[in-house]
């Protein structure tokens, strides 16, 4: 296609000059006029138009995104084409890598492509559902209100990450501390009493013999636990790249106890947004499915999905697939059952939706108040039988001289 130089004037009557890919001048114009500017004059150029892709393959990071999803979805709300938002957006976003990006979005946009086209440009920083969505809500003409739900969604996935971290912290603390503790008993405490046992002349209990030989294989071979737990990464990563492995992981996952039901929920609820988000786009059912199954975290879920997918192909409800699986819980399946049956899918899972919303948090924080109990006592335990191991001797020791 021809490459053309413009000069237009926008909505606020300011001159602007670019470069753009048409048919021809008419094309030019209209796509102009599209993006809210006025063709005052125009030039063809002979140049090939070349991508420009950032050399640093970083990417934003969620709190980015989200900003600029927000920010674009109130300038398109308020009625300001696409081509002068960007502008604005790329003038007014601080960091390099950020303002870079809409930068490169802006020009392909001013080249001619689709916001999806654009943004599809940059895989590191707009997920695939990001672009999925976005692309159907473009293509609905719904572009303003894609973004608001977009937004809605990515606060929700930050908001729900900022809650597990927070729940998380003082658990993980305390786990560290007594690894630490126990290493500490191990390698600096228990030696200091080795000469000692080794002086006395009684037969040592047997929890003092398996302390000894811990603490003398940890100080004498303590590459091999390093070396053990590298093995037992290699073998995991190595595994979970195969789809069997990945299921067979995963399934386990789901089986754990009070871990599992986290797992469960948080994935129901990435799905149940997404449908809700992806439907409301205009995107249809069955490819609606398959980001969903992208979403959801988990292979074996995954293949429950693309499962139902696959028999509503051949004339199945969605519902009836998904409760055949027995993965999905009786409200999930109720609620699509009754949006299938009333045409009000959509309402249906925003409900489920709103339902999670509050589960999953409540479900974590019930987690993390039942585990730092448990660690505390298992710490007490840990810690407890190794002082308890040092005594002994010591107790039959006196006992002897006692006797």
């Amino acid at each position: 296609m021809p490459k053309y130089t413009y000069f237009a004037r926008d909505p606020y009557g300011h001159p602007v000059r670019g470069t753009m890919i048409a048919e021809n001048e008419a094309e030019l114009s209209e796509r102009l006029r599209n993006l809210g500017y006025v063709l005052t004059r125009v030039k063809a150029v002979k140049e090939k138009i070349t991508a420009e892709l950032p050399r640093k393959r970083k990417r934003l990071n969620p709190k980015e995104l989200l900003n600029f999803t927000i920010h674009l979805a109130t300038l398109i709300n308020s009625g300001v084409p696409l081509l002068p938002s960007l502008t604005n957006l790329a003038k007014s976003t601080g960091g390099s890598y950020a303002q870079t990006i809409i930068s490169g979005i802006r020009k392909r946009v001013e080249a001619g492509s689709s916001l999806k086209d654009a943004i599809s440009s940059y895989p590191r920083s707009f997920p695939k559902l990001y672009v999925a969505i976005l692309g159907a809500g473009e293509a609905t003409g719904k572009l303003g209100t894609v973004l608001s739900d977009l937004a809605s969604y990515l606060e929700w996935q930050l908001d729900l990450r900022s809650k597990v971290k927070e729940a998380s912290t003082y658990p993980i603390i305390l786990f560290t501390v007594m690894i630490l503790v126990v290493i500490i008993l191990l390698v600096r405490v228990i030696p200091a009493f080795e000469s000692l046992f080794q002086e006395m002349d009684i037969a040592l209990p047997l929890p003092t013999q398996i302390i000894l030989n811990l603490s003398s294989f940890i100080r004498n071979f303590w590459y091999l636990f390093l070396l053990g737990i590298g093995i037992l990464v290699f073998a995991y990563k190595f595994y979970q790249k195969y789809p069997k492995g990945r299921y067979n992981i995963d399934s386990l996952k789901l089986k754990l106890p009070l871990f599992g039901t986290i797992l469960r929920k948080v994935a129901l609820s990435r799905f149940c947004h997404t449908m809700s988000l992806t439907l409301a786009s205009g995107m249809g059912l069955l490819p609606a499915l398959v980001l969903g199954a992208e979403v959801v975290g988990n292979e074996r879920l995954n293949q429950v999905v693309l499962t139902a997918k696959e028999s509503i192909n051949v004339g199945e409800k969605l519902a009836s697939s998904l409760a055949l699986s027995k993965e999905f819980p009786p409200l999930v399946v109720t609620m699509i059952e009754v949006g299938e049956e009333s045409g009000t899918l959509i309402q249906s899972f925003d409900k489920v939706n709103q339902f999670y919303d509050k589960e999953v948090p409540s479900t974590i924080r019930r987690f993390f108040t039942v585990f730092e109990p448990l660690m505390i006592i298992f710490m007490g335990i840990v810690v407890g039988g190794i002082a308890l191991s040092v005594l002994l001797p010591l107790i039959r020791l006196i006992e002897a001289v006692g006797g």
